[in-house]
């Protein structure tokens, strides 16, 4: 299994308020509809989260930790690869690393071994003006974000799996918006037989995203769980102070 560089959350959530559901009288699940709540919670104006990935060959586990939160113009996200073992006895030690988006900057953190050479410069700072959405690291960026799991549960068929707003169901691999979406958390591996599951809260969005899925020949798997919360609270992005980034091209960057 190779790693790959994950690197990214979404600058683009849209600004709406959250939809509180009414009481009812018979099953809450049966009263949310998850499509509904998975689009406000797409427009909520920010959202924090939590999000583990678990990409597993062989019994080898790889395993990359999201943090953070993401608004309209600011992302704070921390990042950590564990620590993984090979079959030949050797280890490959735990990464991590962070991300700050302060519109029009993208700040990105040394990872910890690579800081220590660096001395007093621990950012690389560049300037996304100018840039398309469709840039590599305006993708990058928005893989750091919940935006591509709305996007999947969007396209599943999901259906209430208990009174507590769960709802689970099947979503098809190979299609686009799926491919797209996972292509960069699972290092562009390609897994079938996906399953969805989350849960709304009785606030109408969405808290709890899971997804699971394997290889056509079995040899992997994919465990992915999220939590989001803090709708609508404030990202707080403390810029790097100056003396410890530096700037370097664009064109350097996507090298």
């Amino acid at each position: 299994m190779r790693r790959s560089a994950l690197f990214a959350v979404p600058l683009v959530l849209l600004a709406a308020g959250a939809l509180a559901l009414a009481a009812t009288g018979g099953d809450r699940a049966d009263a949310v509809d998850p499509a509904a709540a998975n689009a406000r919670t797409a427009q909520s104006p920010s959202v924090h989260y939590d999000v583990t990935v678990t990409l597993t060959e062989r019994k080898q586990p790889l395993t990359l930790h999201i943090s953070g939160g993401s608004s309209g113009d600011a992302l704070s996200v921390r990042l950590r690869l564990d620590e993984q073992k090979m079959k030949h006895g050797a280890t490959v030690p735990a990464a991590n690393t962070a991300v700050r988006v302060l519109a029009p900057f993208v700040y990105e953190r040394a990872p910890h071994g690579l800081s220590r050479v660096l001395g007093k410069v621990r950012w690389l700072r560049l300037s996304t003006d100018g840039l398309s959405s469709r840039s590599q690291i305006m993708s990058a960026l928005r893989t750091l974000t919940p935006s591509p799991l709305y996007r999947v549960v969007a396209e599943a068929k999901l259906r209430a799996a208990g009174a507590d707003g769960t709802f689970a169901g099947p979503v098809a691999y190979d299609d686009p918006v799926v491919v797209t979406a996972l292509n960069r958390l699972t290092g562009g591996l390609q897994f079938r037989s996906l399953r969805v599951r989350v849960q709304v809260g009785r606030d109408g969005l969405v808290h709890r995203v899971r997804i699971d899925g394997r290889t056509a020949d079995g040899t992997s798997t994919l465990r992915l769980r999220a939590r989001l919360y803090g709708f609508g609270r404030p990202v707080e992005v403390v810029p790097p102070k100056p003396g410890t980034f530096v700037d370097r091209g664009l064109q350097q960057l996507q090298t």
